[in-house]
Parts: C-alpha cells; structure tokens; sequence
C-alpha cells in the first residue's frame, strides 16, 4: 500500500473560506476514488492560507478490476429463424467488447434477454489519478470566482503551484498552465523560496522546516496555549478562546507560522464601554481582549478589560516582533480614537431626541421609515402585552424599549461599528437615566444576532424582541421578498429562527397568538404595499405562518419529540399559542409512553379515521336504537363534565382528560364491535357519527390523533 499526496498552492485564500474549501476537496477526493474502484484506508486533510492539502494514506496501487452484468435486447428479436445473429446481437456484442457466443441468456419478466458480462481490468493507480485530480481542483473553490492572465479555469484565487505525489513518485498531471510536481512553497516572509517534499509522507515535517506548520489543528493548539500562557502571566483572562469561537478559527487561517505577541492600550481608553473596545479589537483587528474575570456579561458597559491585548502573528522572528507590536498598537490607537470621538459626540443629544432623524432613515422601500416602524412596534407591543399578560412596568419597560431601541441608527458610533447596534442605544440610554430594564432589553432585542448566539435573557428585551423579529418577517413577506433556495438577503430564515427560539425556549409558559399578531401587521402593511390592487392579505398571512410553522416544526423535533407526536399536537393549533403547545405535546409524549394507555390512542385513531369532515356532533337521542350505542352515548354524558376543559389548560388537566377519556375505550370499543357506523340509514349514520365526533372534538383538545397511527403496538 501507498500514500498519495495532493497539495492545491494558491494565493492567499479568505480566512472563512479555508475550512469549507479543505472538506470539499476531501470529499471529492474521496467520492471519485470509490467510483474509481481505488482503495485507501483514510484521508488526512491540511490547510494554510497558501494551500489546500489533502494525504490519501495506504491507497492501493492498483484499482479493483471491477464486473459487471449489462442487460442486452430481447433475444426474440435478436437472431433470425435459423439462429443467425442480427444487428441487434452483434451491436450489443461490440459495444460490451465481446462476441455473440459469449453473451448469456436470462428471462426476466416472462421474456428472454441477452446479457453481457462484463470484466474491467484494473490499471495502475498513478495512471488513474491525473484524470481524476484535473475534474477535482476547479470544484473546490466556492461561489465567489475569479480568472487570472489569460487562463480559464476559475478558482477563488489564482492558483500558483501542485505537488502531486504517490510515495516519492510524481503523479503529472496539468491544470491551468502549471505542471504538477514534488516543490512546494516555504513561508513568504521566513522562508521564501521552494520546498522538495521528497515523499508522500514526509509533507508536514519537510513544510516545518520551511516554517510552515499545514496542520491546522496544531496551529489551533500553538495559538490557544499561547494566548492562555500571556493572559495568565498579567493575571487576566482571554476573551473569545473557547472553542466555538470563531476568531479562534480566523486567526487560525491566517496564519502558516503563529506567535501570540502582547499589545498595549493606553487606560484613557478604557472609560470607552467595553463591547466598543472589544468589538473593535475583534471584528476588525482579529485580537484576544483581556479580562479581570473569566466570566463577563456583554450586554454590561464594564467588562473589566485589561489595558493590554494579544495578536497573532505570522512571523515570529526576534527583529520583527517588537514592530509587529508596536504597529498593531498604533492601528488600534487610531480606531480607539474614532470610536471615542462618536461615542462623546453622540452623547451631546438624548436617544428619545433622535426621532427626527429616524424618519429620514429607510428601512425598507415599500414599508416605510424606521420611525414608521418603531409606531408599527410600539403598538404590536401593546397587543403582546395584552396577551402576555404583560402588565405594570414589564408593561411600561416594553412600550418604552420598542419607542427607543432604534433610535441609535442614527448615531455616528453606529454608522462607523454598524456591529454595536442596540449596545449602542443602551449604553445611551443608560447615560440619558432610563430604567435597568428598558436598557438592557434595547442591547438584548437583537438576540440571537448569529446561529450560536443566545436568545435574551430577560422578559422585556424577549418580548421586544418578538416585536421586531415578526415585524421584519411579516413586512418582508407582505411587500414579496421571501426567501428562496439558499437566497436569503434580508436574514428572514435566522430572524424566524430566533423568534421561535425566543417563544419556545424563553417564554414556554407566556401565552402568544402569532396569528393575532401577524394579522395586525398585515393591517399595517396592507395600505403600503396595495399600490396596484392586487394584495391578498390572507394569502401573504398563511405565507408567514407556514414560514414560521416550518421552524416551529424542526425546532420541536430537535427537542427529541417524535414526529408523530408534533404532528399530532400541531395539527390542531400551534402558532395560536405555542405554551399550549408545548404543555400538550409534553401530555401527549407520557401518553404514548404509557403502555397502559395503547387503548385510548388506539380509540382516537379509529374514531378519527372513521369520521368525515363533514360529520356533525348532532346527536337525536330518541332514535338510538343499538344497546352498544346507547350505552356510548350514556357514557359519554356522565362524563362530558369533566372532558371539559379550561381555555389554557394545564399539564395536570390535560392528564385529568386523557384519565376521563381512557374511561370512554371499552364503551368504544364494544360499540365499534357491534355497530355499523356508516350505516345505510340517515338518521343512524348521522347519530353515530355525532356520538363520535363528541369524543373526537375532546381528543382533538391534545391533537389528531389519527398522526398517531405508528405509535400503536
């Protein structure tokens, strides 16, 4: 066995495009091996700004000589009547390399075929890859293309460079005018010049000595440890370290050779809020901020930051890390400096006096200003109050916090860290002597800003958030611009996200009608986007709850309910009160785990299935005729006192009814042994459809039962 070696040299690629170029190479490396029929046992991956790598270890040096049956034409119209082989024989022959005699006979189907076995010799590995690395290479890179000089294979970036190895021999192949071979590139700064890989093998370590470390997980621990290692030497701690941090990962793709190097900031700098400081140290200039604690809050002004920094950088030759630190202290001095003047400057006028300006700002053209969408919020909050049951000064807090959180839109810090909208409002906010909990929901509404950001933690920012998050949806959709395919400009797919996270994760008990809500805006947008008569508000509005129904949907599997189960509870009502939801699919979960309780699922699958939708709860009990459906409905009317439920049941009611139901199975089930439901008569078919759907529309208070069919033992 071997190992083979392709190592893609180019110019240097994004940082956020490195890992996701580096897991396409390997898998189409992989899917066209196996399709080669060529063997290999695994494949090591290696990545550096510079070059995409990939080492396929033991790979045979011989593809599998591979067999196969091929069905041919029907043997009827393949010979004459004294056995002679027409065209029909000889072409199919031909085209499997193999003569008539050869071919074999199968019926199939009650009719007679000829078939070709076909044998394929292996060839040589060596020989095989140069096809297969040429189809590879221009599908690694991404969506963003680009052609150089007078080529035309596009790539992300131009590409410079192939080493093609099987153990120490050259595997040649060309791409883009370059000639594959064994000489890679040493780091541009401590190195410069070629590297001979003399092997396979041999890659990492001939690449160490040129000062280039290709394994990315080495890397990531070089720079973790160092990191650590220069925080706990001034006592503090490094932010953004963890594990799915993506500057982390960044810095990571930056880098072929990392040193950590310890900065400086002058203290006159920290009076700044700290999210100003650590915004601007790592969204754009890559660096680890210190803090005095482990632990911080981010939505607080102080993180207790230490005046000092960590950069990575590429080059750790003695003469140059002094000017690395001395310029990236430089570069962070002059950024400090514009986001101090902002941050004073915006606090010469109150956040509530910014109004003005907010109608001049566009949110979206169709729908208005953002001072129009602030009233839109402002009374959208009114109405989440009233069903909430927001009172008081959560109440107040909310109206308050949906009158200003936008209002920093406008501010001067905003419009140079547009990353610091809604810290920025509440750090004024907070200046101007507004209440805790208003400032802190005005930093938390944007929540979850990311896919692995927290939704807020607080009631009031929760609610706001709520607000702003089906504003933006429900408008978008009303003015058309839903999502499509993996197209999603306007963040609709993340903003429906976080809403639902929002209500099922943070509020699970808080009553909300989304379908009350969204109705309401639909009254609002209506006027704005009927310009040529056409808008069908129903539609638009069945359009977002599905949007959000679909979410709602995959959020509660992820929750580890069964799929039947979901479906169940949210076939009859879901978005009309997602804490009702959740409370009745937890119900229902214990009952379908309760063995004692098959019957009653058993019972409320066959009365679902047998009933119409037409099928009216009309019942004339002087016509009941049958002993079994008489004793039904007997049983049904002592007890339809207590199959009554409030309108916001709780956990213990609905298992008080599921108790009361499950007396209703033997009843049930003897009236189905012994009654014909759909009888021939009227008035029979009509009374024991109505004496069902009795029953039905209480089991319909947990769900349909009839989605619960597979659960049935």
């Amino acid at each position: 066995m071997s190992d083979y070696l392709l190592e893609v040299g180019v110019e240097e690629l994004p940082a956020g495009f490195v890992p996701e170029a580096l897991d396409r190479l390997c898998q189409l490396l992989k899917a066209e091996l196996e399709a080669n029929s060529i063997e290999f046992s695994e494949i090591a991956s290696y990545a550096t700004p510079r070059r995409l790598a990939a080492l396929v270890k033991n790979i045979s040096k011989m593809q599998k000589t591979t067999e196969k049956t091929v069905k041919g034409p029907p043997v009827k119209s393949s010979f004459d009547e004294k056995g002679k082989p027409l065209g029909a024989a000889l072409g199919f022959a031909q085209k499997n390399g193999l003569t008539v005699e050869e071919l074999t006979r199968e019926e199939v189907g009650g009719v007679t075929y000829l078939f070709a076995r076909v044998v394929t010799p292996g060839k040589p590995t060596k020989d095989v890859l140069p096809a297969l690395i040429e189809k590879i290479i221009p599908q690694i890179s991404g969506e963003r293309l680009m052609r150089w000089g007078s080529c035309s294979v596009k790539f992300s970036r131009p590409l410079r460079w192939f080493v093609s190895l099987l153990d120490k021999e050259v595997v040649p192949f060309s791409l883009a005018g370059i000639e594959s071979g064994r000489h890679s590139r040493g780091h541009r700064i401590l190195h410069g010049g070629q590297v001979e890989i003399s092997e396979a093998i041999s890659y990492e370590g001939d690449l160490e000595k040129a000062f280039v470390m290709v394994d990315a997980g080495r890397r990531q621990a070089k720079i973790e440890k160092e990191v650590k290692d220069l925080a706990g030497s001034l006592k503090g701690h490094a932010m953004r370290l963890d594990k799915n941090s993506s500057l982390v990962e960044e810095v990571v793709y930056l880098t072929e050779w990392p040193v950590a190097v310890m900065g400086d900031l002058e203290p006159e700098y920290l009076a700044l809020p700290s999210m100003l400081i650590e915004t601007i140290m790592v969204h754009h200039q890559r660096y680890f901020p210190l803090s005095k604690d482990e632990k911080v809050d981010e939505e607080a002004v102080d993180h207790k930051l230490l005046p000092h920094f960590i950069t990575i950088s590429n080059n750790d030759s003695a003469g140059a890390l002094s000017k690395i630190k001395q310029g990236n202290e430089r570069v962070l001095r002059a950024r400090l400096a514009d986001g101090k003047f902002f941050y004073f400057d915006d606090g010469k006028q109150k956040l509530q006096d910014r109004s003005e300006a907010l109608g001049k700002l566009t949110y979206q053209e169709g729908l208005g200003s953002y001072k129009d969408k602030t009233e839109r919020m402002v009374e959208l909050a009114g109405l989440l109050a009233e069903q909430s049951g927001t009172d008081g000064g959560d109440r107040k807090a909310l109206l308050r916090t949906c009158a200003l959180m936008k209002l920093d839109l406008v501010t001067g810090l905003v419009r140079e860290l547009p990353e610091l909208q809604g810290f920025v409002g509440s750090w004024y906010a907070g200046k101007d002597g507004e209440d805790k909990s208003v400032v802190r929901a005005i930093a938390s509404h944007y929540a979850p800003r990311f896919s692995q950001d927290a939704i807020p933690q607080d009631r009031v920012g929760q609610l706001a958030a709520v607000v702003d998050k089906l504003d933006h949806v429900t408008g978008l959709f009303a003015l058309g611009k839903k999502p499509s395919g993996s197209s999603d400009p306007y963040a609709l797919r993340r903003n429906a996200q976080g809403l639902i996270d929002i209500l099922v994760d943070g509020m699970p008990a808080v009553p909300v009608n989304l379908v009350e809500l969204i109705d309401k805006l639909m009254t609002r947008f209506e006027p704005l986007v009927n310009g040529n008569g056409k808008f069908n508000r129903q539609e638009k509005s069945l359009e977002v709850q599905d949007f959000l129904l679909q979410r709602l949907k995959g959020k509660l599997l992820d929750l580890s309910y069964s799929r039947e189960i979901v479906e169940c509870a949210m076939a009859t009502g879901s978005l009309e009160n997602i804490a009702d939801l959740l409370v009745r699919l937890t119900v229902l979960k214990e009952l379908a785990e309760d063995a004692g309780k098959q019957g009653l699922l058993r019972v409320g699958v066959r009365i679902g299935n047998i009933l119409k939708a037409d099928s009216k709860a009309e019942v004339d009990a002087q016509t009941l005729t049958e002993p079994e459906e008489k004793a039904l409905w007997q049983a049904f009317q002592v007890r339809s006192e207590q199959l009554k439920v409030p309108d916001l049941p709780t956990a213990n009611q609905y298992k008080q009814l599921c108790s009361h139901l499950s007396e209703l199975v033997e009843p049930v089930d003897a009236f189905f042994d012994k009654i014909l439901v759909n009888d021939e008569d009227r008035q029979k078919r009509q009374n024991r459809h109505g004496i069902l759907k009795h029953i039905d529309n209480s089991l319909k208070r947990l769900g349909d039962f009839t989605r619960l069919q597979a659960l049935i033992n």
